[in-house]
């Protein structure tokens, strides 16, 4: 592993070991949003219409400007004890399994906050897992980048050193270190597609939670128009994380959306 440079101090990074990330939740037609204010893997969830494009949340940058409707309520589809689920994001038109005890959001946005309250990475077709382990907190979270967005920045390596500075950083500002993986080769959809992915690692600043370390890793699958950014925020060595081949399995089930 070599020094990635999260140490250096860059301007809109997040809050809180893993803090002032944000989560949403639909439930009965109602719009319930958590904003966490210290720990470990804690996101704000924000809204999404029914088309697909997310609401911009207030006083924040979204990945898209276009207003959101209402949220429809749309009963899930009956998933068998001990089947993995499927998360499909139309925006990318690409989908995604996760093991049976992950909550699936599709609909949803989360990422990371600086301490002044502006999003600075965003991703969306999310599903977590963990919900409430340690003061409302999260392990593992998982979706699509959009590529050029801000939660984009450019390369594999620079967009994971991003996301686990903002996953690390605390609130009042100072930047945590580690480092940053070679690129790798990855097989993807069933085997048949070969992609690349990166893994950055690093410690919180500061700990609600009892997390060693922090892992990102960004794959960057080619697909028909361009490619799709997956995006794996996950804490290591935290009781309850998921093992490695469980993170695998998930990447390596990314596919064009069927």
């Amino acid at each position: 592993m070599t020094q990635n440079g999260l140490g250096t101090p860059s301007a809109g990074n997040s809050t809180n070991s893993r803090t002032a990330a944000v989560i949403i939740a639909v439930l009965a037609l109602a719009l319930i949003a958590v904003v966490a204010t210290a720990g470990v893997l804690a996101w704000r969830l924000l809204a999404q219409d029914a088309s697909g494009d997310p609401a911009p949340p207030a006083g924040g940058t979204s990945e898209s400007t276009q207003a959101a409707a209402p949220p429809k309520s749309v009963a899930p589809a009956p998933v068998p004890a001990g089947a993995w689920k499927k998360v499909t994001s139309p925006k990318d038109k690409m989908a995604y399994d996760v093991p049976p005890d992950w909550e699936p959001t599709p609909g949803g946005l989360a990422g990371f906050e600086s301490p002044a309250g502006e999003i600075t990475a965003l991703m969306h077709g999310i599903a977590s897992y963990g919900d409430d382990w340690c003061d409302d907190n999260w392990h593992t979270l998982v979706g699509f980048v959009t590529p050029g967005s801000i939660s984009d920045k450019g390369t594999i390596e620079a967009t994971a050193t991003h996301w686990a500075k903002a996953a690390a950083q605390d609130d009042g500002g100072s930047s945590p270190t580690g480092s940053l993986g070679e690129p790798r080769s990855v097989t993807v959809n069933g085997g048949r597609t070969e992609a690349t992915a990166v893994t950055a690692t690093t410690t919180p600043a500061t700990q609600t939670c009892p997390v060693p370390a922090i892992e990102v890793t960004v794959v960057a699958v080619p697909k028909d128009s361009g490619y799709a950014l997956f995006v794996v925020v996950a804490d290591r060595g935290a009781e309850g994380s998921n093992p490695d081949a469980a993170l695998e399995k998930v990447i390596a089930s990314v596919r064009p959306a069927g």
